[in-house]
């Protein structure tokens, strides 16, 4: 059984774990539907509501203070929230699987990049 520990001595945030550039990727195209998502709303041929759930959903992968935002926001409506947080957790495992790490460095390769031990000298 895991031991939780109070809520004072847990840290706020954390850092996220995706890769600079796909952090950035994501709040563009996450602000990129929340504007479609506006517009949306106005215009009877976008699917305003839609847009605003992806949008927001991916904003709240790529910064934790928006996802504790609307943590807090959607406390009134927890069948809301449970949709988000699971749209949210998909796209936040899809990202993970189309990041790729950087290879590992092991310690038998060489400074030339080879796997061969150095030839003895003499």
């Amino acid at each position: 059984m895991r031991i939780r520990l109070p809520r004072s001595a847990r840290p706020r945030f954390q850092r996220l774990p995706l890769p600079l550039w796909l952090r950035v990727l994501v709040l563009t195209a996450g602000w990129f539907f929340i504007l479609v998502g506006i517009a949306g709303i106005f215009l009877p041929v976008l699917q305003g509501g839609l847009f605003l759930a992806i949008g927001f959903a991916l904003l709240s992968v790529g910064s934790q203070t928006v996802h504790l935002w609307l943590r807090r926001l959607f406390g009134r409506w927890p069948g809301l929230w449970k949709r988000l947080e699971k749209l949210r957790r998909r796209i936040h495992l899809k990202l993970h699987s189309n990041a790729k790490p950087a290879p590992p460095v092991s310690e038998s390769t060489t400074p030339s990049g080879s796997s061969e031990p150095p030839a003895p000298p003499g």
